[in-house]
């Protein structure tokens, strides 16, 4: 195969980045690369306990945010008829607030928390804000006790408000990917599901697929991509789907030859590994194909860029030229300028065929037909 440098890294750094169903519609798919992190294998979402952190999260913060619009509520009349028990109501709501604030920042697995708390100065500012509720309400009363009657009226009940909305906000809306993620776990194909082996293998479809979006964008109507990319992104799913089922197999067949009660049983598990074995050599020799397509656009991409600087190089020999010829006496090196527009023409034309392999090269990329067993 030819060397080929891969210039687009996956969305997850190095690695295998999760695999969706194409026949997935269009904006469950959307959302569903929108939480990347959330994705699991189906089998780890069934070793998840009945009653997931993501349930918890979203019980817990309708119960403090009940609380806060009761306390809201009550705190009023609470401090017209005893000022100690309202202090003693405050400091305890307070301290729900406080305590379900930082539990959130703590919750497990940690793909429920947004990504913006990922930071350590975020995650500390959040941690600072669910401490506040008693600064926030005595600034309340400052601002009520300053203000017009309507002033307060709402500065009394901003607090609550505030704090009940930031609950919900934290019970609902930071789990949505986790929720997602598990209810449609067999709509897609994570790294976890293919072994080492078979994840490395899938990488070699996945870097094709950016090498040739990347062409799409760089070569505009010099090249169409939308079949090639029609083409991979099946063979993506596909592979990952074969990939997977070839891993599950092996584990079946592992365990069993662990437990092989006579050599009968053996040999048969041994023509099996041996099948099972090809089946793998069958599918790194797709996505050997399908990396040397990718090969071949990448050439097409180094003779574009190439293009593209021998272009720049023109221009700017065409500047310099004229310049001469404004403090010179001989008009400038008209040779030498004929002999820089011969070189480009000349990077052109390989660009154009280089280009013209790889538009070859898409058109046969379909896949072999499926052999019977």
């Amino acid at each position: 195969m030819a060397d080929s440098r891969w210039r687009i890294a996956s969305t997850l750094g190095d690695g295998t980045r999760p695999v969706l169903d194409p026949a997935l519609p269009p904006r469950l798919a959307k959302r569903l690369r929108g939480c990347l992190p959330s994705l699991r294998s189906k089998e780890a979402w069934e070793k998840q306990p009945r009653f997931p952190s993501r349930t918890r999260m979203a019980a817990g913060g309708t119960a403090v945010a009940a609380l806060s619009v009761l306390w809201a509520l009550v705190s009023g009349p609470l401090l017209v008829w005893s000022l100690p028990l309202y202090f003693l109501g405050l400091l305890a709501q307070a301290s729900v607030v406080g305590a379900a604030g930082l539990a959130v920042t703590r919750v497990r697995p940690r793909s429920l928390l947004p990504r913006w708390l990922g930071g350590t100065a975020r995650r500390r500012s959040w941690q600072a804000f669910s401490l506040s509720f008693v600064p926030a309400t005595l600034a309340s009363w400052f601002l009520a006790l300053t203000g017009p009657e309507w002033a307060f009226t709402l500065c009394w009940f901003v607090p609550g408000a505030v704090y009940a909305s930031a609950a919900l906000w934290a019970g609902w809306w930071w789990p949505r990917g986790d929720r997602l993620a598990a209810a449609h776990a067999d709509r897609y194909l994570v790294p976890a599901n293919l072994g080492r082996h078979g994840a490395d293998l899938l990488l070699g479809v996945q870097r094709t697929i950016d090498t040739v979006e990347e062409a799409d964008l760089l070569l505009g109507d010099s090249f169409d991509a939308a079949q090639p990319l029609a083409v991979l992104r099946a063979e993506e799913w596909r592979i990952a789907s074969l990939l997977h089922r070839h891993r599950r197999i092996g584990e079946e067949c592992l365990a069993d030859s662990r437990d092989a009660v006579s050599d009968r049983v053996r040999a048969v598990l041994d023509q099996q590994h041996e099948q099972h074995e090809a089946v793998y050599r069958e599918l790194a020799a797709r996505v050997e194909a399908i990396r040397d397509y990718g090969a071949t656009v990448e050439e097409a991409l180094s003779a574009h860029a190439e293009w593209e600087q021998v272009q720049r190089a023109e221009e700017r020999r065409h500047e310099l030229d004229l310049l001469l010829a404004q403090v010179g006496s001989d008009g400038g090196n008209a040779d030498q300028l004929h002999g820089e527009a011969l070189n480009a023409r000349a990077v052109r034309e390989a660009r154009d065929e280089l280009i013209g392999r790889a538009l070859e090269a898409g058109r046969s990329l379909e896949p072999p037909e499926p052999s019977k067993v």
